[in-house]
């Protein structure tokens, strides 16, 4: 069965953003669940025959790709960080997000009830993962930790863990006791989004 896969690419002031990090994402996508002889998507190629905006701004990049191999035409929208104040924890042993997969029922189901500037930090086994959108960092401001019981691999934390700007740990539940946690991922670094940790709910 082809099924849809994307990946959401930073397009900042009419260019885009750790694309090496993407492609790599994308490559290993493509070996885990591409139909046999297909060809890889090459990001780079599908941006130079559709650019995005020129000149100053930052916006979100949408490519679509197919376990076919075929990628559509990316689309392009203004970027502005969605406002979290709190999260809810939620246990969900069985969420498989290991592929930026286009279907996000499952996903988006787990924050069903929740007001809008309230996220989910989902747990598996009580162990902290991520939210629906990011993957997620904690620590004072100054230096980061990041749950080393990820779902998807970002490329943000990919880039991050490489530069050293921070850390792996296995973090429970029950042992979040950093001032902050930020939500990151293509679109956001460190200190973009923060949520308090006492407002983080279990």
């Amino acid at each position: 069965m082809c099924r849809l896969i994307f990946e959401t690419v930073k397009w900042e002031d009419g260019a885009p953003c750790l694309l090496p990090w993407h492609q790599r994402r994308v490559e290993a996508a493509m070996d885990l669940h591409g139909a046999e002889g297909s060809a890889v998507p090459d990001l780079a190629s599908v941006l130079s025959a559709c650019p995005g905006p020129e000149g100053r701004g930052i916006y979100k990049c949408h490519i679509t790709y197919d376990t076919q191999g075929k990628a559509r035409r990316p689309v392009f929208e203004p970027y502005r960080p969605r406002l979290v104040k709190r999260l809810a924890c939620v246990e969900i042993p069985r969420l498989d997000y290991s592929c930026k997969w286009e279907d996000r029922t499952e996903l988006q189901a787990a924050g069903l009830g929740l007001g809008e500037d309230e996220e989910v930090l989902i747990l598996r086994h009580g162990l902290v993962t991520d939210t629906r959108y990011s993957n997620v960092v904690f620590g004072d401001g100054s230096s980061w930790v990041t749950p080393e019981t990820f779902l998807l691999p970002g490329t943000k934390r990919a880039f991050l863990l490489a530069c050293g700007a921070i850390e792996e740990l296995s973090i429970k539940a029950e042992d979040i006791k950093f001032r902050f946690c930020s939500l990151i991922n293509a679109m956001l670094d460190p200190g973009d989004v923060v949520v308090r940790t006492e407002d983080v709910f279990l």
